[in-house]
Parts: C-alpha cells; sequence; structure tokens
C-alpha cells in the first residue's frame, strides 16, 4: 500500500486531520502548514501529493490553485460557507462541508471517484490540472478566397487583387465567413499595423451580421480604444480575468465588462485593453484561458490584438515560478484557432517578421499552435521597389520558414489617417480604401469591385 502525503492548513470545529489520520490508510498528513504561503512553498518543494485547505479559503484564486496543483497534485477544501464553496467548485476543486467524513475526505484526497459515484477532482469539472480549462486547439485551414473577378487570396499564396480597381459603392458580396472561433493578430515588433488590420478585420466580420468580440490583449502598448474614437478605458479584459480567478466568471460578468461599439448599424463588443502596461501581471495565463474558453462559446468570431515579444526569460531569472511578462500572448496564441503574423514591407520589418515567425515556433509548442498565415502590410514600390510583391515573395522563399505568404495589404497613408482622425473603423472613415477591401478578403467577404470608366458612361 503506497503512502500518500497531504499538507494541511487551517481547522474548523471537526478536526479532520486527526480523524484522517486515524483511518490508518494510505492518507497520511505529511506536515500542518501556518498559512498559506507556507502551503504553496511545501508543495513547490515536491514533498506533498494532496493538499488539504481548511476554512480559509478567501485567497484562494485560480492562479494560486495552479500552483498547489502543479505537478498533478490534488487540491480538497472544507469549507462552512456556501458561497465559497459554490466559487471554488467552479474552479474545478472538490470540496466538502465541515461535516464530510474521513473516508470520504482521503478518497477526494487521492482524486478517487467516491462510494456514491461522484467524481471529484478535474474529473468532475472538466478542467486539466494545470490549464484551467480545456485547452484543446481546433486547427484552422482557412479555404481559398474567391474574388469577382478570379483573384483570390490562397492559403500559401498571394493575393492577386487590382490596385487599379476601384469599389463602387455598392452592397457587398460575401464569399462565405473566415473560420470561426479564435483568430490572434499578433506580428513582428515595430508598428506593422497589428491594431489597424485586428479592428477593420472585426468591423467587417460585424458589417456582415457576424458576432465578433475584439479583444485588446496587448500588454505592452493597447490602443483599440483609441482607434476606435473611444474616451473612458475600463481595462475590461482584467476585469473578467479577476472574475476568473476568483471563480465568479460567467456570462453576465462578461456582459457587464463588454463595451458595445456601433460600427456603420452593426453592432460589435469590445473588452478594452490595460490602460497601463504596468498592469500586465493581472492577465495571467490559468484566468485568461478561462475567459477565452468562454468567449469562444459566447461569439461566433473572437479577434484578439497581441504584443509582439513571445520571450519567457523569467525562467532564467528566477530558481521559482514566476509570473510571465508575455504570458497574455502566448496563451492567446496557443488557444488561437487561426494566426495571423502581420509584418511590415520594408527593409526593416520583412526581417524582423521572418525572426518572429522563427521564434512563435520555438516558443509555442508545435502540436498545438495553428499555422501562421503571413499577412505582409504596407507594401508600396516606394520603399521596395518596382513589383513590390514578387520581390517579397521570392525573399520569403529564398529567408522565410515554412509559412507561406497569405495576403499583401496595400499601403494607404490616408485612409488610416482619416480613419484615425475621425475615430471611426477604415468602412465609415474611408469605405473605398484598398487597404479596407483588402482586409475585408480576410474575412472572407469580397466588396463589389467594378471599374468606373468609359464603359459606365457609354451603357448610360
Amino acid at each position: 500500500m503506497s503512502r500518500w502525503a497531504v499538507v494541511t492548513m487551517g481547522r474548523l470545529s471537526v478536526d479532520h486531520i486527526a480523524a484522517v489520520e486515524g483511518l490508518h490508510g494510505p492518507v497520511t498528513i505529511e506536515r500542518r502548514c501556518a498559512d498559506l504561503p507556507e502551503l504553496i512553498a511545501v508543495c513547490r518543494a515536491g514533498r506533498a501529493d494532496a493538499a488539504l485547505v481548511i476554512g480559509e479559503t478567501h485567497q484562494l484564486t485560480a492562479t494560486v490553485l495552479g500552483e498547489l496543483q502543479a505537478g498533478g497534485r490534488h487540491v480538497v477544501v472544507v469549507s462552512h460557507v456556501a458561497e465559497e464553496r459554490s466559487r471554488l467548485q467552479r474552479l474545478g476543486v472538490p470540496t466538502f462541508t465541515d461535516e464530510v467524513g474521513p473516508a470520504a475526505l482521503a478518497q477526494a484526497l487521492q482524486g478517487r471517484e467516491l462510494s456514491d459515484g461522484t467524481v471529484t477532482g478535474f474529473a468532475a469539472a472538466g478542467l486539466g490540472p494545470t490549464s484551467g480549462c480545456p485547452s484543446a486547439v481546433a486547427d484552422a485551414s482557412p479555404s481559398t478566397l474567391q474574388t469577382a473577378d478570379g483573384a483570390g487570396v490562397h492559403p500559401g499564396g498571394v493575393e492577386t487583387d487590382d490596385p487599379t480597381d476601384h469599389d463602387d459603392g455598392g452592397p457587398p458580396s460575401t464569399l462565405g465567413h473566415a473560420p470561426p472561433g479564435i483568430t490572434v493578430v499578433w506580428g513582428a515588433p515595430g508598428s506593422p499595423g497589428r491594431s489597424t488590420v485586428a479592428v477593420n478585420l472585426a468591423a467587417e466580420l460585424a458589417i456582415q451580421g457576424a458576432s465578433v468580440l475584439l479583444i485588446d490583449a496587448d500588454t505592452i502598448a493597447a490602443s483599440l480604444v483609441a482607434q476606435l474614437g473611444l474616451m473612458e478605458e475600463t481595462a475590461g479584459l482584467a476585469r473578467v480575468c479577476r472574475a476568473a480567478d476568483l471563480g465568479r466568471l460567467d456570462s453576465a460578468a462578461l456582459e457587464a465588462a463588454t463595451i458595445s461599439v456601433q460600427i456603420s448599424g452593426a453592432r460589435l463588443s469590445l473588452l478594452s485593453g490595460l490602460p497601463r502596461a504596468q498592469r500586465w501581471p493581472e492577465l495571467r495565463e490559468r484566468s485568461l484561458t478561462a475567459v477565452l474558453e468562454l468567449v469562444r462559446n459566447h461569439y461566433g468570431h473572437v479577434i484578439i490584438d497581441v504584443a509582439a515579444p513571445v520571450e519567457e526569460d523569467e525562467e532564467l531569472s528566477f530558481d521559482t515560478t514566476a509570473p510571465q511578462r508575455n504570458a497574455a500572448t502566448l496563451t492567446c496564441l496557443g488557444l488561437a484557432d487561426r494566426i495571423l503574423a502581420v509584418g511590415a514591407a520594408d527593409p526593416v520589418g520583412f526581417p524582423r517578421l521572418v525572426k518572429a515567425v522563427e521564434a512563435l515556433e520555438l516558443a509555442v509548442e508545435s502540436s498545438t499552435l495553428a499555422e501562421p498565415e503571413v499577412v505582409i502590410n504596407k507594401v508600396r514600390s516606394e520603399v521596395i521597389g518596382r513589383s513590390p510583391r514578387d520581390q517579397l515573395s521570392q525573399t520569403w522563399i529564398r529567408l522565410g520558414p515554412a509559412a507561406q505568404i497569405h495576403a499583401f495589404l496595400p499601403w494607404d497613408a490616408a485612409g488610416c489617417d482619416a480613419s484615425l482622425l475621425a475615430g471611426q473603423v477604415l468602412a465609415e472613415a474611408a469605405p473605398n480604401s484598398p487597404l479596407r477591401r483588402s482586409i475585408a478578403r480576410l474575412a472572407g467577404v469580397d466588396l463589389s469591385v467594378r471599374r468606373r470608366g468609359l464603359f459606365r458612361r457609354g451603357r448610360r
């Protein structure tokens, strides 16, 4: 009979520790801890198979539980407060009242099924011991987006839109929306246009009638509130992450933290980002994962703008578990159904994108990472020379990683300036913008394109 070591803290009216020891079974109390910090320290040292918390549960958040549960360790709670038991059950922790028997408590500490058929531990909540939420990632491979004139954007190919065409303002024709789920707009360091692509991609989907949530998860320089012309920064994402950390995240909490933005008669939901970069520890991996799994089930499309860095240097600086500076970006990328890797088409931005895509493959486990779709932004001959798309394609084939170029987005300084000045998306501030048409194709929408000129005048 193997020994099952347990560390514990707290006490109520019943001495559960003595009762469990009195069973003379495999479960033994290794140590009684004075407070939660001592309990965490003992668990980090790897001296326990399970942790039993009695009474003092107000400090147990998803982040704290993640540390206690590291390595598959079971955590069991005894509390006389019904609200606390309900909260912790939502976090996947088996909880009991003070009247629980020692046999049931011992079984729960071993993660075993109780005699009445109840499954304890994470199996009951459908949660994993370290993630806090299911982390299955659906592979998404976008289909070919065919345009009205036969040109298209192909996976692994290039966009072949004729920049001389002009939108006549007629109703758009839908090619079929982009794959539903979570789309993360990521890219190279600098300002390649990640936020511009994210906000306009979300807007085009919303205009087509899709249920869309836009999330600003850029922990370095959040900007979507300003781009949409909003005055109040509520840090909506931090608010729902805090609710998830406390086990109080539900549809009502999500709705309360979400801003509704009207765009061309359509509704776009927004979870605003951090107003100050110093608040990045509020977006922890476990709580953010819970938020993303909830919004995945509430919205058809979730568009996330994230920061560029994906390094995990904290492991080199600390002997123990430390908050990850880039945890928000890595968590979003790991759960994404679709990743748009955006880079600028210039001698500085293009090499940065090549290196960033290579670094991404090393930073995130390849088995759970969606294939990045490379998007080259700000394409113009003034900085590349003649035939910029051909030159960029050939250079990528020669120097770039396995991921192929998915689309080229034209340089449209006038449209972007008008959009920022008015606090609107391109569909409102510059509806005829070639950049808007190209981003719409990323959303699976082809805006009707017909040439103006002699043909139309002759028909009249």
